[in-house]
């Protein structure tokens, strides 16, 4: 079972707990907190996702190589054009989840 907390969530939590032990931390210095945590994980969490997509496309890369190779025999052509349309899809589809998360980024 996977569960999913939403990164506002989890600042707020990391900040209230971390003024919990600092008693000496206000509410406007817990909330600045919060909104730099969530600003730093929303900037690690898109990175990863660039870094996701980049590698699709080398992969996407590798194969449209090997498609293109004279030496290769049309049934593993048709593969290597399988997997070359996969990886483009896959990473069409976390470049989708950039855009749908780029409003909170």
């Amino acid at each position: 079972m996977t569960i999913h907390i939403d990164i506002e969530v989890l600042a707020t939590v990391v900040a209230t707990e971390l003024a919990a032990a600092h008693p000496e931390i206000g509410d406007a210095l817990r909330d600045a907190i919060a909104a730099r945590l969530e600003t730093g994980m929303r900037r690690l969490a898109r990175q990863e996702r660039d870094a996701c997509a980049a590698l699709c496309l080398e992969r996407q890369a590798m194969w449209e190589a090997t498609e293109a190779r004279a030496t290769i025999a049309a049934p593993l052509r048709q593969e290597a054009r399988a997997r070359s349309n996969e990886a483009q899809v896959i990473a069409d589809a976390i470049r989708a989840g950039l855009a749908t998360h780029a409003a909170g980024a």
